[in-house]
């Protein structure tokens, strides 16, 4: 089936749109089953878990099934409107039986939560059920390929808002311009519209020791950011108001912004968008719903290469501390407090550094000691020349006879 170039990129951000649609529940199927699975793992109860895992698998399976059914590529292949729809009836089918077992399943861990003293983990599973029931209740709208292939909007899609999102966000490909870019302890900054994909993800950020903070839209996140440090920011790219391609266009024309680390994390898939986000200075690239080990691997790198920056721009800071050491040792202003902290360092510049307050407080040491000399120099010839000219005024015949008269006046007897 043919397409116009414009036809071509609303049929890509439809067929985008239903993958999220489809992702978003599928990543709280699959991210709290995991969570849910690590805990009954450390403080049980047991008997949960062979449940969980059939849950997580289902959602696995899912995730899988919507991937390959939804490919551009496969959809893109089929030559007639009959075929299109046997593929969307094809898909329903497969879809339901899972779906149906993650419903099932996670009603009947609620039903047994109290009686196996699981109730802290009740609440996972209303939102497990809650997302497997949003999955369930589109499954019929979105498998019609045909009405997707025509514009009309489904019952249970909010095309209006949700697609034309994504048509801003995928259809969008102007050549992206992209300027040279110079350059723990601070939370993790996600940024997502969706609740529980905040709460997913940092739950799972938790468990890996990370401290967090949320924004619930591109606007929020900014103004946090401008606020306080973050050591990485974890940007999805679908929201209202702010999508995550502005958000990120922003913080990198912000000289003071632009080397925090942003990973992309988004149910948008296609290869241009990862190619945009990159070009637009993402350090990464992950659809949800993600994997924990990888999202693990890509933060550690991440947070490492920050680390690594920092300790270069710190190291730069500290050199240009030496140096103007120096300059101010020329000029007699060297304070040995300006290098203090270079020279706690245990680097080759840390030992610089303190050979150079050495050195430095040594010159110093000897300066004051050649200023005393001069000082004790500068009186030894005071006294001298004093000397001197006393000794040229003693010596003149009229300080002789003055000399004399006042011998005569004292060997004169005293007259009455």
């Amino acid at each position: 089936m043919s397409h116009s170039p414009a036809d071509d990129r609303t049929h890509r951000a439809f067929l985008a749109n239903l993958r999220h649609e489809l992702r978003t529940p599928l990543n709280a199927v699959i991210g709290y089953s995991e969570m849910l699975l690590e805990d009954v793992a450390e403080e049980g109860p047991e008997e949960l878990s062979p449940d969980l895992e059939k849950i997580n698998a289902a959602g696995v399976e899912l995730l899988s099934l919507v991937n390959d059914a939804l490919d551009p590529a496969r959809v893109a292949a089929v030559q007639t409107e009959a075929d299109l729809e046997s593929l969307g009836v094809g898909l329903r089918h497969e879809l339901r039986t899972p779906i149906t077992a993650v419903v099932g399943y996670s009603e009947m861990l609620l039903e047994e939560a109290d009686e196996l003293d699981a109730g802290e983990a009740v609440p996972d599973l209303q939102k497990i059920h809650s997302s497997a029931e949003r999955f369930l209740s589109l499954i019929d709208d979105v498998a019609d390929f045909s009405k997707i292939e025509a514009g009309e909007a489904a019952s249970h899609l909010d095309v209006t808002e949700t697609s034309q999102l994504i048509v801003d966000a995928v259809g969008t490909e102007e050549p992206v311009h992209r300027e040279t870019v110079t350059a723990g302890g601070n939370p993790l900054l996600i940024v997502d519209d969706n609740e529980v994909n905040r709460d997913v993800l940092a739950r799972q950020l938790g468990r890996q020791g990370h401290a967090t903070a949320v924004a619930e839209n591109g606007r929020e996140a900014l103004e946090m950011v401008g606020e306080r440090e973050f050591d990485l920011m974890l940007l999805d790219i679908m929201m209202p108001e702010m999508n995550g391609y502005e958000v990120l266009r922003r913080l990198k024309a912000d000289a003071r912004l632009r080397d925090i680390p942003v990973i992309m994390i988004s149910a948008l898939d296609e290869i241009e968008t990862v190619v945009r986000c990159i070009e637009l200075g993402a350090e990464d690239y992950l659809p949800k719903p993600f994997d924990p080990v990888l999202l693990r691997a890509r933060i550690g790198a991440c947070l490492e290469k920050k680390r690594l920056r920092d300790a270069e721009v710190e190291y730069l800071r500290n050199v240009d501390r030496v140096t103007a050491a120096a300059a101010a040792v020329e000029t007699g202003a060297f304070d040995p407090g300006t290098i203090e902290q270079v020279a706690q360092r245990q680097d080759e510049l840390g030992q610089l550094a303190r050979v150079f307050r050495r050195m430095a407080r040594e010159v110093r040491a000897r300066e004051q000691r050649l200023k005393q000399e001069v000082r004790q120099l500068r009186i030894e010839i005071d006294e001298t020349r004093t000397n001197r000219q006393v000794a040229e005024i003693t010596e003149t015949d009229y300080f002789r006879d003055l000399q004399k008269k006042v011998d005569h006046l004292r060997l004169r007897p005293d007259e009455t």
